[in-house]
């Protein structure tokens, strides 16, 4: 009975917009979603991602981009950062702070070289440590921070093209991710275009994505000397200057409504929708978006949606509530990606803070995935519990693969020896 109520409690999360056919919903809210899970994982403030493509899409327009152009730039801005968690337990390795990246690295990311390798290294020392110490750290770590940079970046890319198929995108969506670490300058990664070679949506991504980071450091004018101090640099220098020059307009937002609804409405037409079991791929590919966090979990999303599915059958549920079930349970741990991949990866007992940011994992999926309205659909049909608890009831009830070893309570045993896990 309790994996029966787990699983009725977990088709709850996943409904789809009435306004949509039976089977369909549309692209963009799938891809949204996993932009705010993004979001998460990098610890940036919830709504980066589409705030920046906003900024991207009133860019485009002032422009004057073809329609092709500004469908390509809203899904590149959306998923920038999609391939972040292709080797997390690498960063968290090299990094001794989970916020050292963000605090050091990525207000310089499109920085000139000595800016941005000083970021590297402040975000390679351990915060607070005495200067000797620093830089006894920084020297320890470089080296392989260079050694695998490169495989770092090409997973990144590998990862976002997947995450482009399997999301129902087209081939000249996925042909813009090689590019997205060049430069105007040609002083990127791998380097090998330049200037205009550089792939028109990419430049505003860049451009949106660093003003929007900006923006949230300092405000709308400290955004805007930013972006026109790396044009001709980092930026094509006519969209920096157009962005620097409009600030108050490209950059305006109500910080007080949430930036859902706007950022879909942005979608350029034709809108995508997906149909049948594009659906089911595009959420499989969330899931495994949130288990590439630790090598621990890798399959486990598609192994509980199995396993849900398995005991749904059991109980007699009919075939739409086993498709619903299923969807469920691919995404039910997208909110895993909030937690910092240390604390997945620690081998011995969780702390009571880490434990209770354990938790929290599944109420940061319901933030995630209670943005589309397509939650609503159909509510009155049947009852529900809150969705947040169908999370919590969910964590660790069927996984199939090896529980990591972070999860045992505090105060108990560690894996293998008969302690609670899960």
């Amino acid at each position: 009975m309790a994996v029966s109520s787990a699983v009725r409690l977990l088709s709850a999360v996943v409904q789809h917009d009435a306004s949509q056919p039976a089977d369909s919903v549309r692209a963009a809210e799938v891809i949204a979603a996993l932009c705010l899970a993004t979001d998460l994982a990098l610890g940036l403030p919830f709504e980066h991602g589409l705030h920046s493509t906003l900024f991207a899409m009133r860019l485009g327009e002032r422009l004057g981009v073809d329609a092709e152009t500004a469908s390509r730039t809203y899904y590149a801005c959306l998923l920038f950062y999609s391939g972040c968690t292709a080797d997390a337990e690498t960063a968290a390795e090299l990094f001794p702070d989970e916020t050292a990246l963000l605090t050091h690295f990525t207000p310089v990311m499109f920085g000139s070289r000595p800016e941005v390798m000083a970021g590297v290294m402040r975000a390679l020392a351990v915060p607070g440590s005495p200067g000797p110490a620093r830089a006894v750290q920084v020297a320890r770590r470089l080296p392989r921070a260079v050694r695998t940079h490169r495989g770092h970046l090409a997973a990144l890319c590998e990862v976002a093209q997947m995450l482009t198929d399997r999301l129902g995108l087209p081939p000249s969506v996925r042909g813009l991710f090689p590019h997205l670490t060049e430069r105007w300058d040609g002083k990127g990664e791998p380097g090998k275009v330049k200037g205009d070679a550089v792939p028109l949506p990419v430049r505003i991504v860049h451009v949106a994505r660093d003003a929007a980071f900006q923006r949230a450091l300092g405000g709308e004018a400290y955004a805007a000397q930013v972006v026109r101090d790396r044009a001709g640099h980092a930026f094509d220098p006519a969209i920096a200057t157009l962005l620097a020059d409009q600030a108050a307009e490209i950059l305006a937002l109500d910080d007080d409504v949430p930036a859902w609804d706007e950022a879909l409405a942005r979608e350029p037409v034709p809108r995508r929708t997906l149909d049948g079991e594009a659906i089911e791929r595009a959420l499989a590919a969330m899931g495994d978006f949130a288990d590439l966090a630790s090598p621990y979990l890798v399959g486990h999303s598609a192994g509980v949606a199995d396993l849900a599915c398995g005991a749904a059958r059991r109980c007699g549920l009919e075939s739409a509530e086993l498709i619903r079930i299923r969807r469920s349970a691919l995404v039910h741990d997208l909110g895993r990606v909030a937690v910092p991949v240390r604390i997945w990866q620690k081998a011995g007992p969780l702390t009571p803070d880490e434990w209770e940011r354990v938790r929290l994992h599944a109420y940061h999926s319901e933030r995630i995935l209670m943005r589309s309205p397509g939650r609503t659909a159909n509510r009155s049909s049947r009852p529900t519990q809150p969705r947040s608890s169908a999370g919590r009831r969910a964590r660790g009830t069927w996984t199939s693969t090896p529980s990591p070893p972070c999860w045992t309570r505090p105060g108990t045993p560690g894996p293998g020896s008969g302690g609670h896990q899960g």
